[in-house]
């Protein structure tokens, strides 16, 4: 099966390096899972070890068995959900709440609220460090990451980061990657001492909300609200690539196995780039999904791609160049899409 993916990789490239040329697509949709609830949604986290996909909901983490599309509960109480990490060793899940300005340590067992400590205005993305046992939890509004203690659920540190942060990875060898969005700025933070070891500019880049890491080449993927992907060198700073990507990113990722950094898009594109060496990309073809599937997660070891979208009920069109229609959805419509590549 690998083999006749990379097969259709190579050829997916030659097709790229010819616009005459036209490519099948990389995936294809296998299942789509009714979530209902609110038509609200933000990230997604795909936990390995359970074979699990966590899905922020609005006031809740939907969690779906990714093997059989089946709901396997949900942990509530979380008004204006947005992020979540894993700390799969304790068995413990980290959600926050942006309106209530908490985060709920939940079990990954029975997905019950063990704690719940204050997080930072305007709470958003979120990532567990493993290395240093730290989660990293940023404020947009209040402009800082808050660091916890995941075995004692204690704050151990505010950095002030001097910009709206949305995203964050870490590389689990000693940094944190943080996109501002309002500085159209890459932050890297020690783990170690807390301090802000780069700033970098992202030229090009206009608003970078999604961010993703290949971790063995050290190489970051900010996706940008023009439209493009800044994708840069995370020893140094230095900007590798500035590539086009489809309108109204929310969220990047990338595929170790095949080598693939992702964007999902609001205006129902994803956008794939192959890291074809440490310092060459090439952009595919997009691949078709639904309009507001703008944040996304995936699964290395299959390959499969899991996004949420919901039924259009209207749109307005942009405002601004390369960006995408603002939607309004269908009450109770919101599903997981699973996509797979095609063999």
């Amino acid at each position: 099966m690998k083999k006749q993916f990379y097969t259709g990789l190579f050829a997916a490239l030659a097709c790229a390096a010819s616009p005459a040329a036209q490519a099948a697509p990389l995936y294809h949709l296998v299942q789509s899972v009714p979530l209902g609830g609110a038509a609200k949604w933000d990230y997604l986290h795909f936990d390995a070890p359970s074979d699990r996909v966590y899905i922020s909901h609005g006031t809740e983490l939907t969690v779906v068995d990714a093997r059989t599309g089946a709901i396997a509960g949900h942990v509530t109480g979380l008004a204006g959900s947005h992020g979540v990490a894993i700390d799969t060793a304790a068995g413990l899940g980290f959600a926050d709440s942006s309106q209530n300005r908490m985060i709920s340590v939940f079990s990954l067992k029975t997905l019950a609220v063990s704690a719940r400590v204050p997080a930072l205005e305007d709470a958003d993305g979120m990532v567990f460090d493993k290395p240093s046992g730290q989660v990293f939890t940023v404020g947009g509004d209040a402009s800082a990451d808050l660091v916890l203690d995941g075995a004692t659920q204690r704050q151990v540190a505010t950095i002030a980061l001097g910009g709206s942060p949305e995203s964050q990875v870490s590389d689990q060898a000693g940094a944190i990657f943080v996109d501002l969005k309002n500085k159209n700025e890459l932050a890297r933070i020690s783990t170690r001492t807390g301090a802000i070891t780069g700033r970098w500019k992202l030229p090009g880049c206009e608003g970078p909300t999604g961010l993703a890491i290949d971790r063995a080449r050290h190489v970051l993927f900010a996706t940008c609200q023009n439209a493009r992907m800044a994708v840069v060198n995370g020893d140094t700073g230095a900007m590798l690539a500035n590539l086009p990507i489809g309108k109204g990113t929310d969220s990047a990722a990338f595929d170790p196995v095949r080598k693939l950094a992702f964007s999902s898009n609001r205006d129902g594109t994803l956008s794939v780039i192959a890291e074809v060496s440490a310092t060459k990309f090439a952009v595919l073809p997009p691949v078709e999904t639904e309009p507001g599937a703008r944040t996304m997660a995936v699964d290395p070891a299959t390959g499969r791609l899991f996004l949420v979208s919901a039924t259009v009920q209207s749109a307005t069109p942009p405002k601004q160049p390369n960006a995408a229609p603002f939607y309004t959805f269908l009450p109770g419509s919101v599903r997981l899409l699973i996509y797979a590549p095609n063999a």
